[in-house]
């Protein structure tokens, strides 16, 4: 076997060490992309715990006023419901009134004639 002359190993040195220094930076780039990544990653879980507290309140919300808005649909049918019950009544009470309206007229038509016959009478 062939042993490495003082020339070939000083040059193998050099390589290693050359080959080490291409390493260690290789390494360092590789962390500061690892580094980054987790940065990144940190910041979009924050960015989607966030959205999905905002979406909570606003389905909150959103809930809260479907009841606002049911609690109102109700009121408003219950005022339709007296509306039309009052509307029957007045229909009930304007034809009482033109029938006493009626009844008033044919009596003072009575009445007026009556007076008139006196009035001819004297």
């Amino acid at each position: 076997m062939s042993k490495i002359t003082e020339q070939d190993r000083q040059l193998m040195v050099k390589h290693l060490r050359e080959l080490s220094k291409l390493s260690m930076k290789a390494n360092i780039k590789h962390h500061t992309v690892l580094d980054k990544l987790t940065t990144h990653q940190k910041e979009l879980m924050n960015m989607l715990k966030e959205e999905k507290a905002s979406n909570q309140r606003l389905k909150n919300i959103i809930s809260y006023r479907d009841e606002e808005i049911e609690e109102l649909n109700q009121k408003n049918t219950d005022l339709l419901w007296d509306a039309a019950k009052l509307e029957k009544k007045l229909i009930l009470l304007q034809a009482a009134k033109d029938k006493d309206d009626a009844e008033v007229a044919q009596w003072e038509k009575k009445l007026t004639k009556e007076i008139n016959k006196t009035k001819v009478d004297n």
